[in-house]
Protein backbone atom coordinates (compact mmCIF):
# COMPACT_ATOMS: atom_id res chain seq x y z
CA UNK A 1 0.00 0.00 0.00
CA UNK A 2 2.46 2.92 -1.18
CA UNK A 3 -0.29 5.56 -0.58
CA UNK A 4 -1.21 4.77 2.91
CA UNK A 5 2.80 4.39 3.61
CA UNK A 6 3.67 7.81 2.28
CA UNK A 7 0.45 9.80 4.02
CA UNK A 8 1.53 7.76 7.08
CA UNK A 9 5.18 9.00 6.58
CA UNK A 10 3.76 12.39 6.19
CA UNK A 11 1.79 12.61 9.31
CA UNK A 12 4.49 11.31 11.50
CA UNK A 13 7.12 14.00 10.53
CA UNK A 14 4.73 16.84 11.34
CA UNK A 15 3.80 14.89 14.18
CA UNK A 16 7.03 14.90 15.87
CA UNK A 17 7.15 18.61 15.40
CA UNK A 18 3.90 19.49 16.85
CA UNK A 19 3.84 16.89 20.08
CA UNK A 20 7.46 15.48 20.37
CA UNK A 21 9.40 18.99 20.38
CA UNK A 22 7.89 21.66 22.51
CA UNK A 23 4.36 20.27 25.02
CA UNK A 24 4.74 21.04 28.19
CA UNK A 25 3.26 19.05 30.25
CA UNK A 26 0.50 20.16 33.06
CA UNK A 27 2.67 22.90 34.85
CA UNK A 28 1.64 23.68 38.63
CA UNK A 29 1.53 21.18 41.78
CA UNK A 30 -1.49 21.81 43.75
CA UNK A 31 -1.82 20.70 47.20
CA UNK A 32 -5.04 18.22 47.84
CA UNK A 33 -7.55 19.43 50.44
CA UNK A 34 -5.98 18.85 53.19
CA UNK A 35 -2.24 20.47 52.63
CA UNK A 36 -0.36 17.64 51.71
CA UNK A 37 0.90 17.87 48.24
CA UNK A 38 1.12 14.74 45.88
CA UNK A 39 4.20 15.31 43.96
CA UNK A 40 7.60 14.44 45.98
CA UNK A 41 9.79 16.99 47.59
CA UNK A 42 11.39 19.10 45.32
CA UNK A 43 9.23 18.45 42.61
CA UNK A 44 6.45 21.14 42.06
CA UNK A 45 5.00 18.86 39.48
CA UNK A 46 2.05 16.00 40.19
CA UNK A 47 2.53 12.82 38.81
CA UNK A 48 -0.36 12.60 36.24
CA UNK A 49 -1.82 11.24 32.96
CA UNK A 50 -3.43 13.24 30.25
CA UNK A 51 -4.83 11.65 26.76
CA UNK A 52 -5.01 14.22 23.20
CA UNK A 53 -6.71 14.14 20.64
CA UNK A 54 -4.69 15.90 17.90
CA UNK A 55 -4.95 16.73 13.79
CA UNK A 56 -1.69 17.48 11.79
CA UNK A 57 -2.12 18.44 8.74
CA UNK A 58 -6.34 16.62 8.26
CA UNK A 59 -4.61 13.52 10.04
CA UNK A 60 -6.45 12.53 13.25
CA UNK A 61 -4.15 11.47 16.06
CA UNK A 62 -3.96 10.38 19.79
CA UNK A 63 -1.51 11.18 22.00
CA UNK A 64 -0.55 10.55 25.83
CA UNK A 65 2.15 11.71 28.56
CA UNK A 66 2.92 10.37 31.59
CA UNK A 67 4.78 11.43 34.65
CA UNK A 68 5.92 8.72 37.20
CA UNK A 69 8.46 8.42 39.89
CA UNK A 70 11.07 5.17 40.21
CA UNK A 71 11.58 3.62 43.36
CA UNK A 72 15.43 5.27 43.13
CA UNK A 73 14.06 8.79 43.12
CA UNK A 74 14.36 9.13 39.43
CA UNK A 75 11.24 10.12 37.34
CA UNK A 76 10.34 8.74 33.71
CA UNK A 77 8.63 10.86 31.57
CA UNK A 78 6.49 9.19 28.91
CA UNK A 79 4.75 10.00 25.56
CA UNK A 80 2.98 8.60 22.51
CA UNK A 81 1.58 8.89 19.61
CA UNK A 82 -1.22 6.78 17.05
CA UNK A 83 -3.41 7.40 14.38
CA UNK A 84 -7.30 7.17 14.90
CA UNK A 85 -9.54 7.65 12.62
CA UNK A 86 -9.06 6.07 8.80
CA UNK A 87 -5.61 5.43 9.71
CA UNK A 88 -6.45 3.60 13.01
CA UNK A 89 -5.64 0.39 11.30
CA UNK A 90 -2.21 1.12 11.48
CA UNK A 91 -0.93 -0.93 14.36
CA UNK A 92 2.19 1.67 15.40
CA UNK A 93 3.18 4.17 17.72
CA UNK A 94 5.74 6.46 18.54
CA UNK A 95 6.99 6.76 21.99
CA UNK A 96 9.12 8.46 24.26
CA UNK A 97 10.50 8.13 27.19
CA UNK A 98 13.01 10.98 29.08
CA UNK A 99 15.09 9.71 32.56
CA UNK A 100 14.76 12.83 34.71
CA UNK A 101 16.78 13.81 38.45
CA UNK A 102 16.25 16.56 40.65
CA UNK A 103 19.58 18.81 41.34
CA UNK A 104 18.96 19.19 44.79
CA UNK A 105 17.76 23.14 44.44
CA UNK A 106 14.11 22.34 43.09
CA UNK A 107 16.17 21.82 39.31
CA UNK A 108 15.34 19.52 36.98
CA UNK A 109 18.42 17.58 34.86
CA UNK A 110 18.04 15.07 31.97
CA UNK A 111 19.66 11.61 32.48
CA UNK A 112 18.66 10.06 29.30
CA UNK A 113 15.98 9.82 26.20
CA UNK A 114 14.62 7.49 24.18
CA UNK A 115 12.67 7.87 21.10
CA UNK A 116 11.35 4.74 19.82
CA UNK A 117 9.78 5.32 16.51
CA UNK A 118 7.88 2.21 14.77
CA UNK A 119 6.43 4.21 11.26
CA UNK A 120 9.59 4.62 9.98
CA UNK A 121 12.55 3.14 12.53
CA UNK A 122 14.11 6.65 13.10
CA UNK A 123 15.28 5.33 16.73
CA UNK A 124 17.12 7.92 19.02
CA UNK A 125 19.20 7.56 22.10
CA UNK A 126 20.95 10.37 24.18
CA UNK A 127 22.90 9.59 27.80
CA UNK A 128 23.97 12.43 29.41
CA UNK A 129 27.11 12.46 30.75
CA UNK A 130 26.59 15.17 33.29
CA UNK A 131 30.25 14.50 35.03
CA UNK A 132 32.14 14.83 31.45
CA UNK A 133 29.94 17.47 29.81
CA UNK A 134 28.76 15.72 27.59
CA UNK A 135 25.29 14.26 25.59
CA UNK A 136 26.49 10.97 23.85
CA UNK A 137 23.79 10.04 20.82
CA UNK A 138 22.74 7.27 19.12
CA UNK A 139 20.24 8.49 15.68
CA UNK A 140 19.46 5.44 13.42
CA UNK A 141 22.87 3.41 14.45
CA UNK A 142 24.79 6.86 13.87
CA UNK A 143 26.99 7.82 16.84
CA UNK A 144 27.62 11.26 17.78
CA UNK A 145 28.28 13.28 20.60
CA UNK A 146 28.26 16.98 21.51
CA UNK A 147 29.14 19.07 24.83
CA UNK A 148 26.62 19.39 27.45
CA UNK A 149 25.98 22.36 30.41
CA UNK A 150 23.20 23.05 32.83
CA UNK A 151 20.39 24.30 30.92
CA UNK A 152 20.59 21.88 27.71
CA UNK A 153 18.04 19.64 27.69
CA UNK A 154 16.18 17.04 25.45
CA UNK A 155 13.08 17.31 23.40
CA UNK A 156 10.63 16.11 25.98
CA UNK A 157 12.33 16.56 28.97
CA UNK A 158 12.28 20.07 28.58
CA UNK A 159 8.40 20.09 28.88
CA UNK A 160 9.01 19.28 32.31
CA UNK A 161 11.53 22.06 33.10
CA UNK A 162 8.98 24.63 31.76
CA UNK A 163 6.00 22.80 34.08
CA UNK A 164 8.34 22.71 37.08
CA UNK A 165 9.70 26.38 36.23
CA UNK A 166 6.75 28.04 35.72
CA UNK A 167 5.27 26.38 39.28
CA UNK A 168 8.04 27.87 40.86
CA UNK A 169 8.00 31.21 39.74
CA UNK A 170 10.88 30.76 37.11
CA UNK A 171 9.81 30.71 33.95
CA UNK A 172 12.82 31.82 31.82
CA UNK A 173 12.64 33.60 28.45
CA UNK A 174 14.71 31.59 26.75
CA UNK A 175 15.69 27.42 26.87
CA UNK A 176 18.12 25.87 24.83
CA UNK A 177 17.95 22.04 23.41
CA UNK A 178 19.30 19.14 22.12
CA UNK A 179 18.30 17.25 18.94
CA UNK A 180 19.20 13.50 18.02
CA UNK A 181 21.52 15.15 15.59
CA UNK A 182 23.69 16.86 18.04
CA UNK A 183 22.66 20.41 17.45
CA UNK A 184 22.06 22.99 20.26
CA UNK A 185 19.24 25.36 19.45
CA UNK A 186 17.61 28.09 21.87
CA UNK A 187 14.10 29.01 21.96
CA UNK A 188 12.28 31.99 23.01
CA UNK A 189 9.21 31.47 25.63
CA UNK A 190 6.60 34.43 26.45
CA UNK A 191 3.36 34.67 28.11
CA UNK A 192 0.71 36.19 25.82
CA UNK A 193 -2.69 36.52 27.98
CA UNK A 194 -5.20 34.58 29.25
CA UNK A 195 -8.12 32.94 27.53
CA UNK A 196 -11.59 31.00 28.08
CA UNK A 197 -11.37 27.65 26.42
CA UNK A 198 -14.37 25.44 25.30
CA UNK A 199 -12.98 21.60 26.01
CA UNK A 200 -14.83 17.94 26.36
CA UNK A 201 -13.49 18.90 30.09
CA UNK A 202 -15.91 22.15 30.31
CA UNK A 203 -15.20 25.64 30.22
CA UNK A 204 -11.08 26.61 31.51
CA UNK A 205 -9.41 29.46 32.60
CA UNK A 206 -6.15 29.12 30.06
CA UNK A 207 -3.09 30.84 30.32
CA UNK A 208 -1.44 31.25 26.42
CA UNK A 209 2.33 30.90 26.13
CA UNK A 210 3.71 31.43 22.73
CA UNK A 211 7.08 29.54 22.01
CA UNK A 212 9.10 30.07 18.94
CA UNK A 213 11.99 27.61 17.21
CA UNK A 214 14.37 29.83 15.80
CA UNK A 215 16.30 27.34 13.16
CA UNK A 216 12.64 26.70 11.97
CA UNK A 217 9.71 29.45 11.04
CA UNK A 218 7.71 27.53 13.46
CA UNK A 219 5.76 29.38 16.39
CA UNK A 220 3.85 27.17 18.93
CA UNK A 221 0.93 28.65 21.12
CA UNK A 222 -0.01 26.68 24.33
CA UNK A 223 -2.51 26.94 26.51
CA UNK A 224 -2.06 26.00 30.15
CA UNK A 225 -4.91 25.97 32.98
CA UNK A 226 -3.62 27.37 36.61
CA UNK A 227 -6.51 25.99 38.48
CA UNK A 228 -6.20 22.30 36.70
CA UNK A 229 -2.91 21.77 37.95
CA UNK A 230 -1.82 23.71 35.13
CA UNK A 231 -2.27 21.19 32.32
CA UNK A 232 -1.88 21.40 29.02
CA UNK A 233 -5.33 22.02 27.35
CA UNK A 234 -4.80 23.27 23.38
CA UNK A 235 -1.87 23.79 21.63
CA UNK A 236 -1.36 24.86 17.98
CA UNK A 237 1.75 24.84 15.98
CA UNK A 238 2.02 27.46 12.75
CA UNK A 239 4.78 27.31 9.81
CA UNK A 240 5.40 30.82 7.83
CA UNK A 241 2.03 32.09 9.42
CA UNK A 242 -0.69 28.89 8.92
CA UNK A 243 -2.02 26.64 11.28
CA UNK A 244 -0.57 23.14 10.56
CA UNK A 245 -1.68 21.01 13.79
CA UNK A 246 -3.45 21.53 16.84
CA UNK A 247 -4.55 19.00 19.66
CA UNK A 248 -6.75 19.48 22.53
CA UNK A 249 -7.34 17.29 26.05
CA UNK A 250 -9.71 14.83 26.36
CA UNK A 251 -8.57 13.46 29.68
CA UNK A 252 -6.34 14.26 32.50
CA UNK A 253 -5.95 12.05 35.98
CA UNK A 254 -3.00 12.53 38.80
CA UNK A 255 -1.57 9.13 39.33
Amino acid sequence: MPDQAKTSGAWQAALVALLLAVAPAPLVAADDADGTADAAPGLAVPLHEAIYHATVRRIKVRAGLRLEQQDDGLYTYHSWVEPRGFLSFINREITETSLLMLDGNGGVLPVSYRRHDELNGRHSDMRFDLGESQVHIDYRGRQSSTHWEPGIYDLLSLRLVLSNDLARGELKHAYRIVDDRARVEEVDVQVAGRETLSTPLGDIETLRLEYRSERRDRLFRLWIAPGMDGALIRLEQYEEGSLRGALEIVEYRRL
